[in-house]
């Protein structure tokens, strides 16, 4: 028989179960008189004993050939050896044993066989042969010497065989069998088990062994044993079965439970199944059976009921309903989410009319009519969105539907399947959104994005010929409202103007928030220039009107600045530029007024953004230079300080005076270099003045925005000129103090602690706050100009005069009047103890 070679002998061969074998004794006694012939090939024998042995030689069962040791040739072979070996005897007698041993045998046959035959003559195993097509053949081999040399050496041996590939392959093909049930039981978590009913005791398999948690050498379990595995909760209703069903002599049993293991007290969920086995006599004998440990599948199990639990919650919190709908018939089965969304009856059949009624009928009549274009098409799904009220006079609600059709072999659509989706809350979420990109988010009003958009539709119809004007407002003292009174006051001061100036438009115009206290206005369909004028006096009007907010009283104004279009601009940017220099103007020239745009006004611009240029360039050139004004006792009359004044030498324009160049080195940043400059030049100068005169220098606000920044600007400037600090005096404006109050006092006191004297300057000129003066010990108050001016002509002015003289004495601070000219003035002041 031809066989492959199995695959547990591919490397080293081991025996399989012997087959009956007469190898020895008797049998290999007479093959060696039977061989003992000289013949080379053939037996030939005179008398009848003889014949009957070569006929036992020629046609016996089993393989029989003489080999020659010294050669390792076969000497003679009979035809049952050669009909295994599948060749003819003629072709055998030209081999040896090394011609036909598997080459994976060869080296241990031939150091075991020839060994033997030097030793005890007796030579046995089990041998793989290679049949002429490279079969493997597996013979039984039996060898004994047969006779020795002259000099005693083995010469001859008989070999005797037998053909076990058969047997070596059912033994293969059990032993992969009984491979593969392992296996299987391994990957499926079985085991199996016999218990002896009588004696309680339970023959485990290892996979049993391994789901139960035991050791790989404990192959028996006792009964109780194993019910201490089982849990406790599910122990008794175990037993109970386990009882009833031998009281009932059932052949079979089933059921679950829990174990918990025995090396880890990992809970395992366990599913068996066994047979019962019952003696002639009706008792139980013995039970056969398997254990599958389900603990995967319960688990997975539990998690798609929780996942189905989820589902149903998500999808009633988010909205979410399933359907089903018979096209044909038009009914629709739902569950309970569905019929909550739509305020559907909870039980009962529901039509496709029923659903329908609860839309929008517009809606209602759009989706039947892409319905049936899309059926016509027969598309396989389908969505749309919807809007819907669950009562009559309910909020209407969007939905999103999405399903997939189903048609018959003729493509008539047969069923929807699909889910409902309330979306409502997106779509009213993307609105918000969407309208919070173009709106602003104080006022709702238009911002500088739809403004834009307004703007570019204006200027279309103004160039075929529809004229509009654009308004660029700027709300006047705003600044000083939110630094005295906080934003939160500021921002309902901005709602209340925003709804004032939206009451004075048309629903044509746009009235638009571009940021902080600025406003836009487009009027369209302008008749004449003069409708925006008669637009702005109104809205100068309406904004000046006092407010009232969180119980202040307070009053703002408003600046215009006005732009033709298409005049002034045909394009956005030449438009709101022209317009903006206006405002611009408009506020210059007193504010709390309107301006239109004048092409003069670029030609400023133009010079203003030229000052700027020159202005960069002044510190580098040294075109600025201090001026002193003196600062008089007005008991001794004598000079106690003088209070530095920054000019500016224009090479062209010739000595500008500071409110022509200030405010414009605050916009651009250029106030802290020239502000240090100042302090250093100040205290270079003063240096050299005899004691104990005093330099003062202003401050500007910007300059307080870093805190220590400005310390070491003081620092340094007092360091290099060696000016002694207590003769340097800082004056800023209550504006500062009010800004940033905890911040900037923090720098105040810094400047304290350096000896420096710190000084309010333009007092009352701005929103006098008392508690300024009682949150910093200032040295010196001084007065506002304005008051000078009037005293000995205005009561007001005295009394003012006279209430801050006072109120610095009890503050034990000095009092400073500002702008003094005549002698009378002087006099008044001197009264006043200032």
């Amino acid at each position: 028989m031809m066989v492959s070679t199995p695959r547990f002998m591919s490397e080293a061969p081991s025996a399989p179960p012997p087959a009956p074998f007469l190898g020895s004794g008797m049998l290999l006694s007479l093959f060696r008189r039977i061989l003992g012939k000289s013949e080379p090939t053939l037996v030939t024998c005179g008398d009848g004993a003889d014949m009957a042995q070569l006929a036992l030689f020629e046609n016996g069962a089993a393989g029989i050939a003489e080999v020659d040791i010294a050669t390792r040739r076969f000497v003679r072979v009979n035809r049952r050896f050669a009909e295994m070996m599948r060749r003819p005897v003629a072709e055998m007698l030209t081999l040896g044993p090394p011609d036909l041993i598997h080459p994976g045998d060869l080296e241990r046959v031939s150091g075991q066989w020839f060994a033997a035959m030097d030793s005890t003559g007796q030579w046995e195993s089990t041998v793989r042969h290679v049949g002429p097509n490279g079969e493997t053949i597996w013979m039984r081999l039996g060898v004994s010497l047969r006779n020795r040399d002259e000099s005693g050496r083995p010469a001859r041996c008989i070999a005797v065989l037998q053909d076990i590939s058969e047997t070596v392959e059912i033994t293969e093909r059990l032993r992969e069998s009984e491979q593969l049930l392992r296996l299987g039981q391994q990957v499926a978590r079985i085991g199996s088990f016999t218990r002896d009913l009588p004696t309680g005791e339970i023959t485990c398999s290892a996979e049993l062994r391994a789901i139960f948690g035991h050791a790989s050498d404990e192959s028996t379990l006792s009964t109780q044993g194993w019910l201490d595995l089982v849990h406790p909760d599910d122990r008794a209703r175990i037993v109970a079965a386990t009882r009833d069903a031998v009281a009932r002599r059932a052949p079979d049993i089933a059921f679950s439970y829990r174990i918990n293991r025995k090396d880890d007290g990992d809970l395992r969920y366990i599913e068996m199944r066994a047979r019962y086995q019952f003696d002639a006599e009706g008792l139980p004998a013995r039970s056969v059976g398997v254990i599958m440990d389900t603990t995967e599948r319960n688990l997975a199990e539990d998690q798609l009921r929780e996942s189905e639990t989820l589902l149903r919650l998500g999808m009633t919190a988010g909205g979410i309903g399933a359907y089903h709908r018979d096209i044909r018939s038009g009914e629709i089965r739902c569950g309970a989410e569905t019929r909550a969304l739509h305020g559907l009856p909870a039980e009962g059949p529901i039509s496709t009319q029923d659903w329908l009624a609860t839309l929008l009928p517009e809606d209602a009549k759009r989706i039947m009519e892409e319905l049936a274009r899309n059926f016509a098409r027969r598309e396989p799904e389908f969505s749309f969105h919807y809007r819907f009220r669950r009562e009559p006079d309910g909020p209407i609600r969007h939905m999103e539907v999405r399903s997939s059709h189903h048609y018959d072999d003729k493509g008539k659509p047969l069923t929807a399947a699909g889910v409902v989706i309330d979306v409502s809350r997106r779509i009213v979420a993307e609105q918000k959104l969407a309208h919070a990109a173009r709106h602003d988010a104080l006022t709702s009003l238009p911002n500088r994005v739809l403004f834009r958009d307004r703007m570019d539709l204006a200027l279309a119809r103004a160039r075929r010929g529809e004229k509009f004007a654009l308004l660029c407002l700027d709300l006047d003292r705003f600044k000083e409202v939110n630094d005295t009174l906080g934003h939160p006051v500021g921002d309902s001061l901005l709602v209340e103007v925003a709804a004032r100036l939206r009451a004075q438009l048309r629903e044509t115009d746009t009235l638009a928030r571009l940021g902080g206290d600025e406003f836009a206005i487009i009027q369209a369909g302008l008749a004449t220039p003069n409708d925006s004028v008669s637009l702005s006096r109104r809205l100068i009007e309406c904004v000046s009107e006092p407010y009232d907010i969180e119980g202040n009283h307070l009053v703002v104004g408003v600046s215009i600045g006005i732009a033709i279009a298409p005049e002034d601009g045909a394009l956005y940017e030449d438009l709101f530029k022209a317009a903006d220099m206006a405002l611009y103007r408009a506020k210059a020239d007193g504010r709390g007024g309107w301006r239109w745009f004048e092409p003069e006004m670029n030609a400023r611009m133009q010079m203003r953004r030229a000052v700027e240029v020159d202005l960069r360039q002044a510190l580098e050139r040294n075109e600025f230079e201090l001026r002193y004004q003196p600062i008089v006792d007005t008991a001794t009359r004598r000079i106690k300080s003088f209070e530095a004044l920054i000019r500016w030498r224009h090479p062209e324009r010739g000595l500008i005076a500071p409110d022509a160049f200030i405010p414009l080195c605050e916009e651009i940043g250029l106030i802290t270099p020239l502000g240090a400059w100042v302090l250093r030049e100040a205290c270079a100068q003063a240096a050299h003045w005899p004691e104990p005169i005093g330099v003062a220098v202003n401050i500007s606000p910007v300059q307080f925005t870093g805190r220590r920044k400005l310390l070491e600007t003081v620092e340094l400037a007092l360091l290099t000129s060696g000016l002694a600090p207590e003769r340097l005096e800082i004056e800023i404006t209550e504006t500062a103090v009010l800004q940033n109050t905890d911040a900037t006092l923090g720098i105040l006191r810094d400047l304290k602690k350096l000896g420096a004297r710190i000084a309010m300057d333009d007092f009352g000129a701005g929103y006098s706050s008392l508690s300024s003066l009682q949150s910093f010990p200032f040295d010196k108050v001084k007065i506002d100009r304005s008051f000078t001016r009037g005293l000995e002509q205005s009561r007001k002015s005295d009394a003012i005069v006279t209430a801050v003289t006072d109120l610095c004495k009890g503050l034990e601070m000095c009092a400073t009047a500002e702008g003094v000219e005549t002698e009378s003035q002087f006099e008044a002041l001197r009264r006043r103890g200032c």
